[in-house]
C-alpha cells in the first residue's frame, strides 16, 4: 500500500501516459501542486526549491496570474479600503497608461528585475520625470509586497532595482517683499482670505477650501483641518486630510483672524461657488498664477506658500516640531529633510551665537 504523503512532502515520477517526468508537492491548505518537464532534473530542482520554499513559510499557490490580474484584486480587496480617493485616482492613471500596456501581461511569477529597470529606462525615455517613474517603482513595489504576504511570488522583484532619484531641490517661494505685492494686489478680490490663510497657516489649498465655519474659532483664533477639498476625475469631492496628522488645529496671527472676522459668516464651507458649491482648486490655481503674470512676479505653484510659510518660521528659529505640527507633516523627519536647505543658514547661526558667548 502506497504510503499517503504528508502536508509539505513531495515526490517525484514518470508517467507513461503523459510521457514526462512529474514533481508533486503537497501544500499547507492540503492542495496538490505539480511541475510537468521532459527532464527529470527540471522537476527535481523545481521540487527542491518549492520544498525550501515552505520550509521558510513561503510556497506559491498560482502561478498562472498575471500581473494585471493581480492588480485588479490588490485595488478591489486592499487599495479601494487603505487609499485615499485620490490617491486612487493617480494609483489607477499610472497603472492603466504606463504599468499595464507594458507588462500586465506577465504572470508575477515571471516578473524579473530587469523587467522592471527596462520599464523604467523606457519611461525615462519617452519624457516622464523620474519622480513619475520613482512612484510607478512605489506602486509596482507596493503591489508585489502583497502577492508576496499572500504566497503569490517568493520575493519581490523590485528588491533588485534601482528606480531613478529625483535630484533634490530647494522649494521655490516668493519673497516676503513679493508676497506682500501680491496680497495688496488681490484685497479686493473674494479670493483674497484662501491666499492669507495659506500664508498665514500653510495649510494645503485643499485643506483651505474644505473648510467650515464650525471648524473656525473666532474667539480663541483657531482653525481646525477636518476634511479637504479634492479633484477626483475631474470631479470636486469633500475628503478626509492627507494623513492623521493633517487633522491639526492651528492658532491664526492677528492679521489673519482680522481677515475672517470681517468676511460673512453662514452655513457650510467658508469658500464656495455663486451656487454654494466647493470652489475648484484649479480655479484659485489660475487666478494666482494669471495675477503673479500681471504683477510681473515668479510663476510658482500654490503650494509654495505652504512652502514660504514653512521657511519663514524656520528662519525666525521657531522650533522644526513646531512647523512640523502646523504643516500637518508626518514626521519631524519629512519636515527636516524638506527644508534642508535651510538647516544650513541656522547652522551657521547657531556657529555664531556660540562664538559671541565666548
Amino acid at each position: 500500500m502506497t504510503k499517503r504523503r504528508s502536508k509539505g512532502e513531495g515526490t517525484i515520477f514518470y508517467s507513461e501516459s503523459e510521457g514526462c517526468w512529474i514533481a508533486e508537492i503537497v501544500l499547507p491548505d492540503g492542495t496538490k501542486k505539480r511541475k510537468r518537464s521532459k527532464r527529470q532534473q527540471v522537476v527535481r530542482e523545481w521540487l527542491q526549491t518549492s520544498l525550501s520554499a515552505l520550509k521558510q513559510g513561503i510556497y506559491i499557490k498560482d502561478n498562472k496570474i498575471t500581473l494585471s490580474q493581480f492588480i485588479d484584486r490588490f485595488m478591489e480587496d486592499i487599495g479601494a479600503h487603505t487609499l485615499r480617493p485620490k490617491t486612487i485616482d493617480t494609483y489607477w492613471f499610472l497603472i492603466n497608461k504606463h504599468i499595464k500596456p507594458e507588462i500586465g501581461n506577465l504572470r508575477l511569477t515571471q516578473i524579473r528585475p530587469d523587467h522592471l529597470q527596462s520599464l523604467y529606462s523606457k519611461k525615462l525615455d519617452e519624457g516622464l520625470s523620474k519622480r513619475t517613474v520613482q512612484f510607478i517603482h512605489a506602486i509596482i513595489r507596493r503591489i508585489l509586497n502583497q502577492a508576496v504576504k499572500w504566497d503569490l511570488i517568493i520575493r519581490n522583484p523590485t528588491d533588485a532595482v534601482t528606480p531613478p532619484v529625483p535630484a533634490k531641490k530647494a522649494p521655490v517661494t516668493l519673497s516676503e517683499d513679493q508676497v506682500r505685492i501680491f496680497l495688496e494686489a488681490v484685497k479686493d478680490h473674494r479670493w483674497y482670505p484662501i491666499y492669507v490663510l495659506a500664508v498665514a497657516t500653510g495649510m494645503r489649498e485643499g485643506e483651505i477650501l474644505g473648510l467650515r465655519w464650525q471648524d473656525v474659532d473666532l474667539n480663541q483664533g483657531l482653525v481646525s483641518v477636518n476634511q479637504t477639498v479634492e479633484n477626483i476625475g475631474g470631479h470636486l469631492s469633500i475628503g478626509q486630510p492627507k494623513s492623521d496628522t493633517a487633522y491639526r488645529t492651528i492658532p491664526l496671527p492677528v492679521f489673519a483672524l482680522n481677515v475672517l472676522k470681517g468676511m460673512e459668516m453662514h452655513e457650510g464651507l467658508l469658500f464656495t461657488t455663486s451656487t454654494g458649491k466647493p470652489v475648484s482648486p484649479r480655479n484659485v490655481l489660475r487666478h494666482f498664477q494669471l495675477t503673479l503674470e500681471r504683477l510681473g512676479l515668479p510663476k510658482v505653484t500654490f503650494h509654495s506658500l505652504r512652502h514660504l510659510h514653512a521657511s519663514y518660521l524656520l528662519r525666525q528659529n521657531i522650533h522644526p516640531k513646531i512647523v512640523q505640527e502646523r504643516l500637518g507633516h508626518s514626521s519631524i523627519a519629512l519636515t527636516l529633510d524638506v527644508y534642508s536647505h535651510i538647516i544650513p543658514t541656522l547652522q551657521k547661526e547657531a556657529a555664531e551665537k556660540i562664538n559671541d558667548i565666548f
